[in-house]
């Protein structure tokens, strides 16, 4: 699917997550104002999470399965980790979430379905087991 701009696409991502948190039985809350760090907080085993939400329509080039993804705000800042507990980046080319934690110090990502972070496709385990674990990959 292609938007017209960037806000749309942000927007049908953020919904799309919205729905598959439902799905899994994950409350998800949204902030009232659209001026907050973070996109959503879930509810994951009585531990809110915090969530920034990405999209990207971006495809591969030639041979290189990867997608490269910028993840710094507006203003080229890095999200803290006391701000942003996790990432969920919306791929329209590999149709589906790549989610992983924040480590704090990452101006950009590089995902696909092959690579070190095919565990983390549409991976909804917000567990601090898990949370460790992928944060060792880093």
């Amino acid at each position: 699917m292609s938007f017209a701009d960037s806000n749309f696409s942000g927007c049908y991502a953020e919904q799309l997550f919205s729905a598959e948190c439902i799905k899994r039985n994950i409350p998800i809350l949204f902030p009232v104002l659209d001026s907050s760090i973070y996109d959503c907080v879930i509810d994951f085993n009585n531990e809110m999470l915090k969530i920034q939400i990405k999209s990207t329509e971006k495809t591969p080039i030639d041979l290189d399965p990867n997608v490269n993804v910028p993840l710094e705000n507006g203003v080229k800042q890095k999200y803290n980790v006391l701000l942003i507990d996790y990432f969920a980046i919306w791929s329209s080319y590999y149709n589906g979430f790549f989610i992983f934690p924040n480590t704090g110090d990452m101006s950009s990502v590089r995902i696909s379905k092959t690579g070190s972070r095919k565990h983390q496709f549409n991976n909804f385990n917000f567990t601090k087991d898990s949370r460790f674990n992928q944060l060792s990959i880093f």
